[in-house]
């Protein structure tokens, strides 16, 4: 009869030697919580607090989001009312110049207003062109493309040639007529007269539903910016927009120079277009401010969302963090019992027949 060899260890042994490595993988995560800080890299081993990461964690994400979507409203904001603001200065200097005209229609003077409002027209296309590094801060939710097709050639454009003509028969068919006919040319929006894009081509209640909104909470979201073209109804002395307004005021005070400053449509044109534009400058005002009760009312829910992010993440840390203190006695307790461990399987191993007899 022949006697083969066992190939098992013998009980006691086998379950030391489980037991030694068990100990040696709770050293290595007591190892890793200690060096990373964490208690675990991973929900399974926060055990019962895990449930209550789980919850933490999204939450935080999302005001993460939301801070973001701030941060970046706010640098809009900034880039806008500078550029609004800017605006609201040609405005203001149209404004002067006409007070100006009526007082003076001198050919010098006359043409150093046309002048002016010539290259005014020109800047404030390329300031409705202002960007803030993610797009075009007066386009709305078009912010991909130009609110103003071609700036540089809007002296050029069907818009303007067409108030243009019209001002230069003023003494000849009248104020009435040539305030008729710039006031259809700056609410057209056709392609082929419109200077804005086609996104903004639209009626100034329509232009107002483009506006940008971000959501800065749960189910809550505030309206950023402003649309070139936004506004509300037009009347039979304004297309509804500021913006369109004032444009069709820089062409026509652009265009004086061609007129007959003699007549009386002349005089009637330049009080009519002083009087129906005091409004305009009032309006660009008015938004410039909202603008900024806007970064104040992003400031307040930053401040918030910040406040209560480092809050919730403080709960977390509570379940995540690890106690460095009581890591290391742990530490230093595991490290004893794996020494233990193995000075007994040493010596179980060297044990032989003969030490029981």
């Amino acid at each position: 009869m022949t006697i083969q060899a066992a190939t098992y260890l013998p009980p006691t042994l086998t379950s030391l030697t489980q037991a030694a490595d068990q100990l040696t993988s709770q050293y290595s995560a007591e190892q890793a919580a200690l060096s990373s800080g964490v208690t675990s890299d991973s929900y399974a081993g926060l055990g019962d607090q895990r449930y209550q990461a789980l919850n933490l964690q999204p939450q935080i994400t999302k005001l993460g989001a939301w801070q973001q979507n701030v941060t970046s409203a706010q640098n809009t904001l900034t880039v806008s009312q500078t550029a609004l603001s800017q605006i609201t200065t040609i405005a203001t200097n149209l404004q002067t110049s006409l007070l100006s005209l009526k007082g003076d229609s001198s050919s010098v003077n006359v043409a150093t207003a046309a002048l002016q409002a010539r290259q005014s027209l020109v800047q404030l296309g390329s300031l409705l062109n202002t960007q803030d590094g993610a797009g075009y801060v007066f386009a709305g939710n078009d912010s991909a493309n130009a609110p103003v097709t071609d700036p540089s050639s809007i002296l050029q454009s069907s818009f303007f040639t067409t108030i243009a003509s019209s001002v230069a028969a003023v003494g000849t068919t009248g104020a009435a007529a040539a305030e008729t006919a710039t006031l259809a040319a700056a609410a057209d929006n056709d392609p082929g007269t419109s200077p804005f894009s086609s996104a903004l081509s639209v009626n100034g209640t329509s232009a107002t539903a483009l506006t940008h909104t971000i959501a800065v909470g749960e189910q809550d979201h505030v309206t950023v910016g402003f649309v070139a073209t936004a506004g509300g109804s037009a009347t039979d002395t304004s297309t509804g927009s500021a913006i369109r307004d004032l444009a069709r005021a820089l062409g026509t005070v652009g265009s004086l120079d061609q007129a007959d400053a003699t007549s009386s449509g002349f005089a009637t044109l330049v009080s009519d277009t002083s009087s129906q534009f005091a409004g305009v400058t009032a309006s660009l005002t008015t938004s410039v401010a909202t603008l900024g009760q806007t970064q104040a009312q992003l400031t307040t829910q930053t401040n918030d969302l910040s406040a209560t992010s480092d809050a919730l993440t403080n709960q977390l840390g509570l379940v995540k963090d690890s106690d460095p203190a009581l890591l290391s006695t742990q530490l230093t307790q595991t490290q004893n019992q794996l020494q233990a461990s193995y000075s007994l399987i040493a010596d179980l191993k060297g044990l032989t027949l003969a030490s029981y007899l």
